[in-house]
């Protein structure tokens, strides 16, 4: 069973990411942090909590994290998801509170424990939490067992600006600290995420479980899937537990954290000391099949 925290930032994605994540009994999830992306940390946090009620597992505790980037004084978020980050779509039960922690501290607290050596970290939003620990914490990220983060185009436009994706746009100076922490890396760009395409059949076998946890979801995907119909957010959690999946390449991968219009571009290079393994290639129906099964587990 491999232990991992998850950072994110729910998001519909993030939703089906987290459900994945919690159906799949190879991981042990030991904390989710939030962060402002999708939608401000408030909301994200909540998002969060109300999410793992619903999928079964209370236990798990959330904490939420840095409201804003690192060199910004507002936070970069988006309305893909809707206002709520959620599609509108309302959840049972009143939302329990979020642990008063900060998530960088909680972050830095399982690292620096006898467990940091043997933890996965999953990353699905703007790295700013991450960051923030490795700059208070110098060395910290490389204590982990892996680094799996959604993030960056590589080798195609980015979807926020031509260069850029949005996850690295939103921090792109936490983004580089990642980079740059020594960490081992195994990174899910837009090249290997827009490949993770939704059809309508897997969409109506969703909607039609009739489960509360696949009534949300597939209420959710009503709204997001006409937008953006990709599992940008699963990917790295389905590496976890299908690695064969995903093909790539490894290389040096930076990312520009200076204002521009190159602000958030990713670029791997084949020089210099490797730092990440960078996915491309994926089976996309290897991937629905999956999610189908693990989902179908869910309450």
């Amino acid at each position: 069973m491999t232990a991992v925290l998850i950072d994110c930032d729910p998001g519909i994605d993030d939703a089906l990411a987290l459900a994945l994540a919690v159906a799949s009994p190879e991981l042990d999830v030991r904390a989710v942090t939030c962060v402002a992306g999708n939608r401000p940390v408030a909301v994200t946090a909540t998002n969060a909590r109300r999410l793992l009620d619903l999928f079964g597992r209370p236990d798990i505790p959330v904490y939420a994290g840095a409201a804003r980037p690192l060199l910004y004084s507002q936070a970069r978020t988006n309305l893909v998801h809707g206002e709520d980050g959620l599609g509108g779509v309302a959840l049972d039960g009143d939302a329990r509170p979020v642990v008063a922690d900060h998530a960088a501290d909680a972050l830095a607290h399982l690292l620096l424990s006898p467990l940091g050596a043997d933890l996965t970290i999953v990353a699905m939003g703007p790295l700013t939490n991450l960051a923030l620990a490795e700059i208070r914490h110098p060395g910290l990220l490389a204590r982990a067992r892996s680094i799996h983060l959604m993030g960056g185009a590589a080798h195609c436009p980015g979807n926020v600006t031509p260069a850029a994706e949005f996850n690295f746009w939103a921090d792109p100076a936490a983004a580089h600290v990642v980079m740059t922490a020594g960490a081992r890396l195994e990174v899910f760009p837009l090249d290997v995420t827009g490949q993770a395409a939704m059809t309508p059949a897997w969409l109506a076998a969703l909607a039609s479980q009739p489960t509360r946890s696949a009534q949300a979801l597939a209420a959710m995907l009503a709204v997001y899937g006409e937008q953006d119909p990709l599992l940008h957010d699963a990917c790295p959690v389905a590496a976890l537990l299908r690695p064969r999946l995903f093909k790539g390449e490894t290389g040096r991968l930076e990312v520009d954290w200076r204002p521009g219009p190159d602000e958030g571009r990713s670029r791997l290079h084949q020089d210099g000391e490797v730092n990440a393994a960078l996915y491309t290639g994926l089976d996309t129906d290897g991937l629905l099949s999956l999610m189908a099964e693990r989902l179908a587990r869910l309450p």
